[in-house]
């Protein structure tokens, strides 16, 4: 889950496997206790998404140049619709993620992220409208 959202952000699997090892090692050294397992993945997933940001505000990162990588999958159907969430901003691909893959519900999402509900359905509806849009062409 933490490598996917990572991946989500930053596009590339050895900054996102990076960013996977940082967020363990937070996780690791940090003086939280968790009372239940969905705090403790709630927490990572704050935690990937602000390690995430900062990797992408980085100097280093605004210079280097990228190789382009193919992600394995297993229909050319896979293929489109991961191009597709690629296109979409960041602010839209969280919260697609975080509902269709990891089945957070919009108030959990709100949570998480830190944003009102009102702002998550925002993100949902105009996600799923750019993707339509963007899968329909």
């Amino acid at each position: 889950m933490v490598f996917r959202l990572a991946y989500s952000y930053v596009r590339n699997r050895t900054d996102a496997e990076d960013i996977t090892q940082e967020v363990f090692f937070r996780l690791y050294n940090s003086s939280e206790s968790f009372s239940a397992d969905e705090n403790a993945k709630a927490w990572l997933i704050r935690v990937t998404v602000n390690t995430s940001k900062n990797h992408l505000s980085s100097a280093w990162v605004r210079r280097k140049i990228t190789l382009t990588e193919d992600i394995p999958l297993k229909n050319e159907r896979d293929y489109e619709l991961l191009d597709a969430l690629n296109r979409l901003n960041v602010n839209y691909r969280t919260v697609i993620y975080l509902h269709y893959y990891e089945g957070y519900s919009v108030a959990e999402i709100s949570d998480i992220l830190k944003i009102s509900e009102s702002n998550v359905k925002a993100r949902l509806k105009r996600g799923r409208d750019k993707l339509k849009s963007i899968l329909e062409k």
